[in-house]
């Protein structure tokens, strides 16, 4: 996520192109494995151990080394040593562009003081920023009204990033009273047996925004052709129901029942309206589309 959040903002302002950036992502492709990958070609797990630990992930909102850990296929050690040998994402990228040529490191530190300043960041959401780590650069990107949703927020990029692309990231969210919305998907997660951040019923909406609607949920269903309008809808409510079933079962772990309605595509305009809409742009490349969270009390 942050070498396009910092490579978006270096085209920016000038330092590099946009060709130059595509070119910086492919060397990061080529040399950033994958953990499963890399601990089986260290020996510290089996083929089976991998595959056994991928598919927990779709159902699971965990990293791969904490379900690791939990099915004792791996030691925290190991955990820390895989991950000293995968390589700070930050650091790849930071490294990538000096290898090219385009910056080189005192002229990058300059830039990200820039780009702290511009998003008013303090230097510990630098420090998140770099970690690369979702559930810390999501908040950073969320206002204040919206906190409330951060679980769920965190969920989605982590979901888009595990299943849809790797390079998925977010845009600075809004908060909104009413928008217009044609093609998407929404889905409620209501009678909740608690309260959950004080509403009674969630409804996540996936909206086509500059082509990132189709171009994600053709991903996600891993085809090599677009999808059409009416299947790309219907695989977005599947991604839907996908991520509210995750959320719906970290809440029932920790007590909270709730109801999953099925999702319901919309195909012309409609109209939504709340008090607090939040308003997530979500970027595969320049490929946009966005979600929305709506809680109501």
């Amino acid at each position: 996520m942050v070498e396009y959040i910092l490579g978006n903002y270096l085209v920016e302002t000038g330092k590099i192109k946009k060709e130059d950036l595509k070119k910086v992502i492919d060397r990061l492709d080529e040399t950033r494995v994958k953990m499963g990958l890399l601990a089986v070609s260290e020996g510290m797990m089996t083929v089976e151990q991998a595959e056994t630990v991928n598919k927990l992930q779709a159902t699971l909102d965990k990293r791969f080394g904490d379900i690791a850990v939990e099915k004792g296929y791996l030691t925290e050690e190991q955990i820390s040593n895989l991950l000293k040998k995968q390589g700070n994402a930050y650091l790849a990228f930071a490294q990538a562009l000096v290898n090219e040529n385009l910056l080189q490191m005192k002229e990058l530190e300059d830039v990200m003081d820039g780009f702290q300043q511009k998003n008013s960041f303090s230097k510990s959401d630098m420090e998140d920023l770099r970690s690369d780590e979702p559930e810390r650069i999501v908040p950073l990107f969320l206002p204040v009204e919206a906190m409330a949703y951060k679980d769920i927020a965190g969920l989605i990029i982590r979901t888009l990033i595990r299943c849809v692309d790797r390079h998925a990231y977010m845009g600075k969210a809004v908060i909104l009273k009413e928008t217009a919305v044609q093609k998407a998907a929404f889905q409620t997660l209501t009678d909740f047996t608690a309260p959950v951040v004080g509403f009674k019923e969630i409804e996540l909406g996936f909206v086509e925004g500059d082509g990132g609607l189709v171009d994600m949920t053709t991903a996600f269903c891993k085809e090599n052709e677009p999808l059409n309008e009416e299947d790309a809808l219907d695989a977005a409510g599947e991604f839907l129901n996908w991520v509210n079933g995750l959320y719906a079962s970290s809440l029932s772990r920790n007590g909270v029942d709730s109801e999953l309605k099925p999702p319901v595509l919309v195909s012309d305009e409609r109209s939504v309206k709340e008090d607090v809409i939040c308003s997530i742009p979500v970027y595969m490349g320049d490929r946009k589309a966005t979600f929305l969270i709506v809680g109501r009390k």
